[in-house]
């Protein structure tokens, strides 16, 4: 067994409980009980979301064994309550096990929502209606709520109704909607030029330079300087902050805020916040997240916007040091 799995596999038995995790450790092997008895014994703090990943990706991996008798949702069920109480059991397994049957459109998870829906609002309703019905709902969502107010109560409804279309009426619609979607993509891939590159440029410039680049663009365009240096240091660039960094944010930012930013974070990022943060913080951030259900993407951007305004005042005062224009930030001492 890889090192990998060992914490794997160590974590998991810790998220079950020492009752569970106790009569599992009995039905091993006695050389992998000191393998694993050893890891435990060196494993520190355990951030929610990788406790999370694992007893996950044991959910997905126990589905796909067939014929044995501890396998099934209720086993999975139950696993999840030791790991994680009642409450959030039944969330989580939903999260894990619905929709995996939707296989149809699965080349439009790559693409943002808001290109699917600029290019569903001319196409007639029913039409939508077929694409977004076999789509799971946390990708279809968001397209429903960018589609024109007068369009989304037509299309909902068509759903609500809407029969089992012929699979080759749908294999058609499925390989025309993918043909458009590639081709508009990739027009945007190609195109050159534009505030987010100048961007990237300046974020390579020490900071003394891009700074006199800002202030000469500010002379003849206050506005787009302005949107340039918004796009220098972005929300997901916190990954590259070191925890000293992570740790003056966060005395900064309100609980509320932090929750909002991160329901639309990944799954890295989520990391980076909670191990900086005591367990029982990021436990009940990580609730509240559970908690707060859908959440509009506008919402969610705001408050990633916030924080990094927050960031940025740090900078400004001198406490951080955001080097090369944002990236690797670093401790002033």
């Amino acid at each position: 067994m890889s090192d990998k799995n060992v914490r794997k596999a160590a974590v998991f038995l810790m998220a079950l409980g020492s009752d569970t995790g106790g009569k599992i450790m009995t039905k091993l092997p006695d050389e992998m009980v000191e393998t694993l008895t050893s890891e435990i014994s060196k494993i520190g703090h355990v951030t929610y979301v990788e406790k999370k990943k694992i007893l996950k990706e044991f959910i997905d991996i126990s589905g796909q064994i067939s014929g044995l008798a501890f396998g099934g949702k209720d086993t999975a069920k139950q696993i999840l309550e030791a790991g994680f109480g009642t409450r959030l059991a039944g969330s989580l397994l939903e999260r894990a096990t619905a929709f995996n049957e939707i296989k149809s459109f699965e080349h439009l998870k790559s693409v943002d929502p808001v290109t699917i829906a600029n290019y569903l609002k001319n196409e007639h309703p029913q039409t939508i209606a077929v694409v977004m019905a076999h789509m799971d709902p946390r990708n279809s969502g968001p397209i429903l709520e960018l589609l024109p107010a007068e369009l989304q109560g037509n299309v909902a409804h068509r759903m609500a109704v809407l029969e089992s279309p012929n699979q080759e009426t749908l294999k058609a619609v499925e390989e025309v909607l993918a043909k458009q979607l590639q081709t508009e993509v990739k027009a945007k891939d190609v195109q050159y030029g534009g505030k987010k590159q100048v961007a990237q440029i300046l974020n390579e410039i020490e900071r003394e330079t891009w700074q006199e680049i800002l202030d000469e663009m500010r002379e003849i365009d206050d506005e787009v300087a302005n949107d340039v240096n918004n796009l220098m240091f972005v929300f997901e660039d916190i990954v590259m902050m070191n925890d000293n960094n992570i740790q003056e944010i966060l005395k900064e930012i309100d609980g509320k805020e932090l929750t909002m930013a991160l329901k639309g974070a990944t799954d890295e990022i989520a990391e980076k916040i909670f191990g900086n943060m005591s367990k029982r913080a990021a436990e009940g951030i990580a609730e509240d997240m559970e908690y707060m259900g859908p959440v509009k993407l506008s919402e969610v951007e705001e408050a990633q916007q916030r924080v990094v305004e927050v960031i940025r005042s740090l900078e400004e005062a001198g406490t951080i040091t955001i080097g090369k224009g944002g990236k690797d930030a670093e401790m002033v001492t």
